[in-house]
C-alpha cells in the first residue's frame, strides 16, 4: 500500500514537471506566425513586376475580369471588364492586409471591385440591397497560395477571386486599351435584331449573350438536330475568355480574340478556333424550341406565380423603349411589368405594377385572352379587355399595343428561370421575363 502511494506521488510529480516545462510545438507565437504570413503575402503581391490578372466569381453568379498592380504604399491600381469605361481607364484605391482569424486582403476604399458589391441595383443591375453578391474582403488560405497564382475567398458572399501573375505584354495591352477593345464584344447587344450568328469554318453558331449573368450560349445544328453549349465568360486584353471551352468535333473554342467593331456596318468581328468571322443579325432562331412558348405560359399556372420584367420592351436597339420605368400612378412608383397567365378563368393579366403605401399595387392593367400557340413555335396574344381605367397613351398603352402584334413572339429560354420573348415579325422588339 505504501509503495502504491509513493508510486502515485512520483507520477504526479512527473506530470507536474511536464506541465510546468516551458516547451511549445512552434518556436514562435501564433501572432508572430500570422504577422509573418501577412508580410509574406504582401511581399508576393507587391513584387509581381507586372501585377496580377484576376477573375472574380461573385456569390450571385457571373464572372468578371480585372488587372491589379499593388505597391508598397498600400495602393492598388486596377482595370475592370465591367464596362467600357472601367476597361479603358485605370483606377487607384487603397488596400491592406489584416489578421482576422486568417490573413485577409481588404480593398478598403471604393474601387471597380466595389461596383460588383454595390447594393444599389442601378449601379450594377443586381438585386436591391445585394448588388451582384460580390466581395471586397477576401480570406487567404496557405494551401491556395502558389508562386504564380493565389486563390482567395470572399468573407461575406464566398466570392472566389483568382489572381494570376501578369506578363509584361499583358500589362502593356491593358495600358494600350486592349481590354476596352475586347469589351466592344458587348456591342452585339446593340444589334437591332435579337438573334446573332457567326459562321466559323463550315459551322454557323447562334450567340445568345446575357451580360447581366455573364453567360453565353452557342447553338448550332448537327444535321437537323440543335446542339447547345453554355458557359460563363469574362474579358481579358486578348478578348473574350470562356470559363469552359466548347469542343465541337475538330473545333475547340476557348473564347473570341481579335474583337473589332465596325461602326459603319454596326457589326462585331471576331476570331475563334483560328478562324475569322463576323457576327450578323437574324430575324428568326437558328432552331426554334417548339415547346418553349407553351412552357413559358404554363409554368406560372402550375406554380401560382407570374412573369416580371423591370425594363419592359426593348425596341430597335433601345432598352426600355417606351420609358415604362418613368410611370407613376398618383403617389405610387413604378415597380415592374407583370404577365400573369390564368389571372382569371377567361383572361390573363399584363401591365405595370406600382409600389405605394408600402405595398405592391395593381392600379390598372390589360386582360389578354388566353394565347394561341402556332405549330412553328410562336405565341400569339389577343386583346380581351382592360382592368381599371387604363391610360389612352403613354408607356403602358404602347406596351400593350406591341404585345398584341399579330405575328406573335418566339420564347427563348435563357436560364432555368428566365425567358426572352422576341417579336416574330422582325426580331427587333423583345422583353425579358423572370
Amino acid at each position: 500500500m505504501k509503495k502504491s502511494i509513493l508510486y502515485l506521488l512520483f507520477l504526479g510529480a512527473f506530470f507536474t514537471a511536464c506541465d510546468n516545462k516551458d516547451d511549445t510545438v512552434f518556436e514562435e507565437t501564433a501572432d508572430a506566425r500570422l504577422n509573418a504570413a501577412l508580410a509574406s503575402y504582401e511581399k508576393q503581391l507587391i513584387e509581381a513586376p507586372y501585377g496580377w490578372n484576376a477573375v472574380i466569381y461573385p456569390g450571385g453568379g457571373g464572372t468578371y475580369g480585372f488587372h491589379f498592380k499593388f505597391d508598397e504604399k498600400n495602393r492598388v491600381t486596377m482595370y475592370s471588364d465591367f464596362s467600357g469605361e472601367t476597361a479603358a481607364k485605370s483606377k487607384e484605391s487603397s488596400y491592406r492586409l489584416k489578421a482576422v482569424q486568417t490573413p485577409v486582403l481588404i480593398f478598403d476604399t471604393y474601387s471597380y471591385l466595389h461596383i460588383l458589391a454595390d447594393p444599389d441595383k442601378s449601379v450594377n443591375g443586381g438585386e436591391t440591397g445585394l448588388g451582384l453578391q460580390s466581395d471586397f474582403e477576401f480570406s487567404i488560405f496557405p494551401d491556395s497560395v502558389k508562386a504564380e497564382s493565389i486563390t482567395l475567398v470572399g468573407r461575406k458572399n464566398n466570392s472566389r477571386l483568382v489572381l494570376t501573375k501578369a506578363t509584361q505584354a499583358q500589362v502593356a495591352a491593358y495600358a494600350a486599351g486592349d481590354l476596352a477593345d475586347a469589351v466592344l464584344f458587348n456591342n452585339i447587344t446593340k444589334y437591332q435584331a435579337y438573334f446573332k450568328r457567326v459562321t466559323l469554318g463550315n459551322i454557323t453558331y447562334e450567340i445568345t449573350l446575357s451580360p447581366t449573368t455573364r453567360t453565353i450560349k452557342l447553338t448550332w445544328l448537327d444535321g437537323s438536330v440543335p446542339e447547345t453549349f453554355t458557359t460563363s465568360y469574362y474579358f481579358t486584353a486578348a478578348g473574350v475568355s470562356f470559363t469552359s471551352p466548347l469542343v465541337n468535333g475538330s473545333q475547340t473554342i476557348n473564347g473570341f480574340t481579335n474583337v473589332t467593331w465596325n461602326a459603319n456596318a454596326a457589326q462585331v468581328g471576331v476570331t475563334a478556333a483560328g478562324v475569322k468571322g463576323t457576327i450578323v443579325g437574324a430575324i428568326k432562331p437558328l432552331s426554334v424550341d417548339l415547346a418553349a412558348a407553351r412552357r413559358w405560359w404554363q409554368e406560372p399556372i402550375e406554380s401560382g406565380g407570374d412573369w416580371r420584367s423591370l425594363n419592359g420592351f426593348h425596341v430597335n436597339g433601345i432598352d426600355d423603349a417606351f420609358k415604362i420605368q418613368n410611370l407613376k400612378a398618383d403617389d405610387a412608383e413604378y415597380a415592374f411589368v407583370i404577365y400573369q397567365p390564368g389571372y382569371n378563368s377567361g383572361y390573363d393579366l399584363f401591365g405595370p405594377i406600382f409600389y405605394g403605401d408600402e405595398a405592391l399595387r395593381l392600379i390598372y392593367g390589360y386582360a389578354p385572352a388566353p394565347p394561341t400557340f402556332s405549330s412553328d413555335g410562336r405565341i400569339i396574344f389577343r386583346d380581351f379587355g382592360t382592368l381599371g381605367t387604363v391610360p389612352t397613351s403613354g408607356a403602358a398603352t404602347e406596351s400593350a399595343k406591341l404585345l398584341y402584334e399579330a405575328s406573335g413572339y418566339y420564347l427563348i429560354q435563357t436560364s432555368e428561370t428566365t425567358y426572352d420573348m422576341v417579336s416574330a415579325k422582325d426580331a427587333k422588339s423583345w422583353i425579358s421575363w423572370q
